[in-house]
């Protein structure tokens, strides 16, 4: 469950910036304008919430670090097949490969290209991973 929430704060404060910004850009001149809209304001209590919050490099490595220290007891394999419970074999497969690669990778430790290309592969995980698990929860209440 704590792994679940660190990704929601994650992706929730990723994209409630992203869909902000376009929000703005919509409105033109005005978006920017705080007499007309108040997504200005929105967009600043979304940005000082992620670092409320913690960082996204916080975030992920806490994660990331969370993942590796119980691997030993509780396998990546089983992780990904709980919280994608109800999803495709291939799916829980693709996924599961992922981390296990991931896991083995230098994430967080040393800087040196081979660390920040697994990094940025670490976010796109993360990424894609509570994306597929929030599709199984909307599927579990419909």
């Amino acid at each position: 469950m704590r792994e679940l929430v660190l990704l929601q704060k994650n992706c929730a404060t990723n994209e409630g910036a992203d869909v902000l910004r376009e929000a703005i850009s919509v409105f033109a001149g005005h978006g920017g304008m705080e007499e007309f809209s108040s997504l200005q304001r929105i967009f600043r209590d979304v940005v000082v919430k992620e670092r409320w919050e913690s960082s996204r490099n916080l975030l992920l490595t806490q994660i990331y670090r969370d993942i590796q220290r119980v691997s030993g007891w509780y396998s990546p394999e089983a992780f990904v097949a709980s919280v994608l419970d109800g999803a495709s074999q291939e799916e829980i497969k693709k996924f599961n490969e992922q981390l296990e690669d991931l896991l083995e990778r230098p994430v967080i430790s040393e800087v040196s290209e081979a660390s920040i290309d697994a990094a940025i592969e670490w976010d796109s995980f993360c990424t894609s991973f509570f994306k597929a698990y929030q599709e199984m929860a909307l599927k579990e209440i419909e």
